[in-house]
């Protein structure tokens, strides 16, 4: 019996050494756009800082379609085992559930919302060709179309629509919106004056501007943007306008509070990266870091905005 017991005690000291060597498992992080969108770029650059912070290498995993409802359901339905992360976007925990009957999870209840760490403005760009500079001469030419113009914007349901949707209401004009698959699309139809107007999100339509072919009307921010200082802000117009675009991480609702904080703070110290927040600021987007609080609280206030816009908009998807 000593014999066996000494030689059990000898297989456990020699298997010790080789499961602390065992490769740490990846984690899995949920994208629902495609790669080299903006979303999938911040989110790569991010997970680079945050995986030897985690100790455990990150492995992204882009999973669009169904605008970003496709990932966010893949992440609902992961173990809480912090094993899977996923981008969350304004749309997809604010705005989706409005607009779509069956979203396949429950934004309120499927998800451990991390932090934020990035957001940028829109922007109202027109083609050269419009006879237009500020907002006030916009809503004038607008209403004094005889056929609500083409608007452009670079997908159904995202920020950028919801916002010329709330605009045009504010402003008393009409749109006939043209859905493109992503802002590429949309910004070399505005150049090409295959439609006239564009709301998009301030990084993509960065180099339009500087280019000269389009032209900003304003920004969705409360402040003009220091990426487009000249590009006034549509709340000096319409005090309280504010449409940001935002990106966040989270995981799936039942994560234990100590994995939580420990990705919460790994999130925090990241984003202290001069060098992270240059390559965000290059990217146009302005980085933060949210915390789990002021994430949740950020949902349900967009939540409950975005609703009433919705409603009062009259717009669906479904």
């Amino acid at each position: 019996m000593r014999r066996l017991l000494l030689a059990a005690l000898a297989a456990i000291a020699l298997a010790g050494p080789a499961l602390a060597e065992e490769p740490a498992r990846p984690i899995r992080w949920l994208v629902g756009l495609p790669a080299g969108s903006g979303p999938d770029l911040l989110t790569r650059l991010l997970a680079e800082r945050l995986a030897p912070r985690l100790g455990r290498p990150i492995v992204v995993e882009n999973r669009p379609g169904a605008a970003g409802n496709i990932a966010a359901a893949a992440l609902a339905r992961a173990p809480a085992d912090g094993s899977t992360l996923g981008t969350l976007l304004a749309a997809t925990v604010a705005i989706n559930r409005h607009l779509y009957r069956d979203l396949g999870f429950d934004p309120a209840r499927d998800f451990t919302p991390i932090s934020h760490f990035a957001s940028f403005p829109g922007v109202l760009l027109v083609n050269p060709s419009v006879p237009v500079e500020t907002l006030a001469e916009f809503a004038a030419w607008a209403r004094a179309q005889p056929q609500a113009p083409l608007c452009a914007t670079g997908g159904a349901g995202v920020v950028p629509h919801l916002a010329l949707a709330w605009l045009m209401r504010e402003i008393g004009a009409r749109c006939e919106f043209v859905h493109y698959r992503g802002s590429p699309e949309a910004q070399r139809d505005l150049i090409a004056g295959r439609v006239g107007v564009l709301m998009d999100g301030l990084p993509t339509s960065l180099p339009g501007l500087a280019a000269g072919r389009s032209r900003g009307v304003a920004v969705t921010s409360l402040q003009p943007s220091a990426l487009a200082p000249d590009v006034p802000a549509i709340a000096a117009s319409l005090p309280g306008f504010e449409a940001l675009s935002w990106i966040a991480v989270g995981a799936p609702a039942g994560l234990p509070e100590p994995l939580a904080a420990q990705i919460e703070a790994a999130v925090a110290q990241a984003m202290q990266d001069p060098a992270l927040l240059e390559r965000f600021r290059a990217l146009g987007v302005e980085p933060a870091a949210s915390g789990r609080a002021a994430l949740a609280a950020r949902i349900a206030a967009e939540d409950a905005r975005w609703g009433a816009v919705v409603r009062d908009v009259g717009i669906t998807l479904d």
